[in-house]
């Protein structure tokens, strides 16, 4: 019995040790705002806290229709719908808690989008090393006074309607 339980509580162990060591950091998509409207401007940045890196290249993906990409960091280039970004320690040695900041964006359409980021990381002997990808939900809040103005409208129209309508008195048909 004691046995068993010895082998039971070394597999848990063999278990975590594994989840551990295999765990891969995440990088984090930050907005400077919780809900934009449409035509208002928001700032990205990446963040990467735990992992220590020495250089990078980052792909930002975004819908061009719902998004258009105003301007970024130093070494950055938008081309065919997504922002490359690269980035060196200027030491050439890792470096943690590390921030991109800069990404702007201009909000095109009052619905709902995405920003995924894709990226390569590198330690300073040059091995790679492994990052989820992230991705964020922009929450596009629909401007109330347009709702408002259509409101307003739909109800005009109606009152219009109603007021020219003519009733007419059915008289009964005499035999």
């Amino acid at each position: 019995m004691k046995k068993i339980r010895n082998i039971i509580i070394l597999f848990i162990l063999i278990i975590l040790i594994n989840t551990i060591s295999f765990a891969q950091t995440q990088m984090h998509i930050i907005s400077d705002k919780e809900t934009i409207k449409k035509d208002e401007e928001i700032n990205i940045k990446v963040q990467i806290s735990d992992t220590p890196i020495a250089a990078c290249t980052l792909e930002i993906y975004f819908d061009s229709s719902k998004l258009e990409y105003i301007k970024g960091p130093e070494n950055s280039n938008y081309s065919n719908n997504r922002i490359i970004y690269t980035w060196v320690s200027s030491t050439g040695k890792n470096q943690s808690g590390i921030e991109f900041e800069g990404f702007q964006f201009k909000v095109l359409q009052e619905e709902n989008t995405n920003i995924a980021v894709f990226g390569e990381f590198y330690n300073e002997q040059g091995e790679k090393v492994e990052i989820d990808n992230s991705n964020i939900e922009l929450k596009v809040k629909e401007d109330e006074s347009n709702i408002n103005q259509i409101t307003e409208n739909i109800e005009q129209t109606r009152s219009k309607q109603f007021s020219t309508f003519k009733y007419t008195k059915i008289r009964p048909r005499r035999n």
